[in-house]
């Protein structure tokens, strides 16, 4: 599930930051692979909301992060949902 996971996030990052799935081979932050600022930082949370039906804490969702985790904050919130 880990795998998948990883995957559609890493298709909504690509999408929202306007950048090549490549650049999440490594677990470098966001702030290191592209310009993100709040504005990007809302539209990814919302995109990350509408592909997994969650509601990620856009406190939580900072530049600072790396793929591994954004995941761990879509999982921990796709726990909360579940148990809701």
């Amino acid at each position: 599930m880990r795998g998948a996971t990883t995957e559609r996030v890493r298709d909504v990052l690509t999408r929202v930051l306007r950048v090549p799935p490549t650049m999440f081979a490594s677990p470098a932050r966001l702030d290191a692979i592209a310009a993100v600022d709040s504005l990007s930082l809302a539209e990814l949370a919302a995109a990350l909301d509408e592909e997994f039906a969650i509601e990620i804490d856009g406190e939580r969702l900072t530049a600072g992060l790396s793929l591994p985790q954004i995941v761990a904050l879509v999982e921990e919130a796709q726990g909360a949902a579940a148990s809701r």
